[in-house]
């Protein structure tokens, strides 16, 4: 049967899986149930609770063993702090490694903490790893949102838009458009949305390309030649593009060869492609 105070600390870390500011709780009701003067959880990515240096005799503790001061004591370091002032428990796990510090700065520990910290350490490594790998997964998410966001591309399923289609409709001031599959529809604010097989709509902002000055360094173009290959990747015809850029139809088609020797394509579809499948069209 699990007791009582273990319950609030194991809901708690249930807690800090999903809000890395929780682990303060956590370690709150330690101090709590342990009388400690203050606690600290050291993990590969960060440092919760009491501000304090990392002691360099906690990176050789084997995991899953409660040390005492007097053990510290005997590991530590000449810049690690004076274990022998209080009273201290440590305990490490790995996969990944933490440490849990325990510090009381009157009285001392008892021998059931020490049995409590054996039995609680891997359900803390396990919230860790969770909160860890939410982490890496929001991260992920982000990245991910930020490129649709920046190529124009959002989706509208059955539960709505997702959050880059969101802010698209918001920015172009309309609603979601229910579209039947294969069929294509352009919306007011430079929208354009296409019904997928699958009954979801594809949103598309037709961004630009970046400017000229970005072109030319991810090419190996001169900036005369990127121009004219944004130009071209936007869909102009060559013929159009040269007169917008103040070249003569002679220097507009040696640019273009120029280009597309250089990008290794072997015309104007080749280019656009090129352009637009590659990071250049996300910014």
């Amino acid at each position: 049967m699990i007791a009582n105070e273990d319950t609030e600390i194991l809901l708690a870390l249930g807690h800090a899986t999903r809000d890395g500011h929780a682990w303060g709780h956590v370690l709150a009701l330690l101090c709590g149930q342990m009388q400690a003067s203050r606690a600290t959880l050291f993990t590969e990515r960060a440092v919760h609770g009491a501000a304090v240096p990392h002691p360099d005799c906690f990176a050789v503790l084997r995991p899953n063993r409660v040390y005492t001061a007097e053990e510290l004591t005997d590991r530590a370091g000449p810049f690690d702090p004076d274990f022998s002032t209080g009273d201290h428990r440590v305990i490490a796990a790995q996969g990944p490694r933490i440490c849990l510090w325990l510090h009381r700065a009157r009285g001392v520990f008892r021998a059931r903490d020490s049995s409590r910290l054996s039995s609680l350490i891997p359900h803390v490594a396990q919230a860790v790893a969770l909160a860890q790998e939410r982490a890496t997964l929001a991260a992920a998410l982000d990245r991910a949102q930020s490129l649709q966001w920046r190529a124009g591309l959002g989706l509208i399923g059955p539960e709505g838009p997702d959050s880059t289609a969101a802010r698209l409709l918001a920015e172009a001031g309309t609603h979601a458009p229910s579209l039947a599959p294969g069929t294509l529809a352009k919306p007011p604010g430079g929208l354009s949305a296409y019904g997928l097989p699958d009954g979801k709509t594809l949103l598309r902002f037709n961004r630009p390309l970046p400017a000229p000055e970005q072109i030319a360094p991810a090419l190996g173009l001169t900036l005369s030649e990127a121009r004219l290959a944004r130009a071209l990747g936007q869909g102009q015809s060559l013929q159009k593009a040269s007169a917008a850029l103040g070249l003569t139809r002679e220097t507009g088609r040696s640019y273009a060869k120029q280009i597309y020797a250089k990008t290794g394509v072997s015309g104007q579809s080749g280019l656009m492609r090129l352009l637009w499948s590659s990071a250049l069209a996300f910014g």
